[in-house]
């Protein structure tokens, strides 16, 4: 069955998927600027915009680097969401390949409270290959003046609307690996290949 262009409504996100070894990605941009990616089943999948996992997964395939000019122009998406895409799509290719790609290169604008906010910010000055406990992170928002506690500063980590990219996987427990929305294989998964990858990306 060939996939469907998901045609967004003004207010709709631009969706595309992505075939992760984590499992199928899905991307979402709007106004020229991503605004979720998320792994099959995991919490909170499309929340803010009422996504539907179902409907996600019909989504058109920017897996392969070699179709996305045709995906792009067959699907009439708008340009700047396009782009936003296509610039998600290409990170997601050198972060797999093994490379520590700048986030910087992708237009975000996830949609979160003002704490959230400050958590996930903190996620972001996480290094590539190295891990920051709940607490860490909770200690350096006190510091900053930001009223902060391990636990509030892990509903916000699983929240995250911007998986990978935006790294909650580099934060953890003080006692082990932590929760993660995508679940425990992936955040293992993501950290070992990070690992792997740190000493030949720095």
């Amino acid at each position: 069955r060939m996939p469907t262009a998901i045609t967004p409504s003004s207010s709709d996100p631009t969706l595309a998927t992505y075939a992760s070894p984590i499992g199928r990605l899905t991307l979402a941009a709007r106004s020229g600027a991503l605004v979720g990616l998320w792994v099959a089943g995991q919490h909170f999948f499309g929340s803010s915009y009422a996504i539907d996992e179902a409907v996600a997964r019909s989504a058109l395939d920017l897996t392969s680097p070699n179709s996305r000019e045709a995906v792009r122009a067959a699907a009439e998406w708008d340009e700047a969401d396009a782009l936003a895409l296509r610039a998600a799509a290409a990170w997601l290719d050198g972060y797999f390949a093994g490379e520590a790609p700048s986030p910087v290169c992708v237009p975000i604008a996830p949609a979160g409270t003002d704490f959230q906010q400050r958590v996930w910010a903190a996620m972001d000055a996480i290094p590539h290959g190295a891990t920051r406990t709940y607490g860490q992170i909770a200690t350096t928002l006190r510091g900053a003046g930001v009223p902060a506690s391990a636990q509030a500063v892990g509903g916000a980590v699983g929240r995250n609307p911007l998986l990978i990219i935006r790294p909650c996987h580099r934060v953890v427990a003080a006692s082990g690996p932590g929760g993660y929305a995508a679940g425990a294989e992936a955040k293992a998964w993501l950290l070992a290949h990070e690992a792997a990858t740190a000493s030949s990306a720095s």
